[in-house]
């Protein structure tokens, strides 16, 4: 499928599947009101174009797009908001700490911080130390797949 064939809309979440340009986990990022890909990522954090987020994967994969069933617009606003918060890619378990980050995490506090809402339906709150892995977001019960493409279809 195409990316031609889907509209990206503020708080969709893009998830790349398990290659080696994901180190084999997965990775994911939240789209942006101005239709950037807000993700933290081992050499930063960053508001990429789909061209730029397409160029973080020299290896290929699949990408899935994930629709919020609800409230995709404030996490939107909230990651466009928060990503220079983002100093360092750590696995660091404080779903508070919005400095120590990684992909899956901050796509979680978009959702939690501007709704209060745990979008993995494991009611964690940000007072909770967890992980929040990759297949957590893939899988999501707060969210709807919209499409699937191949990287190089970007």
């Amino acid at each position: 499928m195409s990316n031609k064939e889907i509209l990206l809309q503020p708080g969709d979440v893009i998830y790349s599947s398990k290659s080696l340009s994901t180190f084999l986990v997965g990775h994911c990022g939240i789209v942006g009101h101005d239709n950037r890909i807000y993700h933290s990522h081992p050499k930063g954090a960053f508001a990429d174009t789909v061209k730029q987020y397409k160029s973080r994967h020299p290896h290929g994969g699949r990408v899935t797009l994930l629709r919020p069933l609800r409230g995709g617009e404030k996490s939107a606003s909230w990651a466009q908001d928060n990503i220079q918060h983002v100093t360092s890619y750590s696995f660091h378990p404080h779903l508070s700490n919005k400095q120590k980050n990684y992909c899956s995490k901050f796509v979680w506090q978009a959702y939690w911080f501007s709704l209060e809402e745990d979008i993995t339906g494991r009611d964690l709150t940000n007072k909770r130390r967890w992980w929040i892995r990759t297949p957590l977001i893939r899988y999501s019960p707060g969210f709807s797949e919209i499409g699937v493409w191949e990287i190089a279809d970007l």
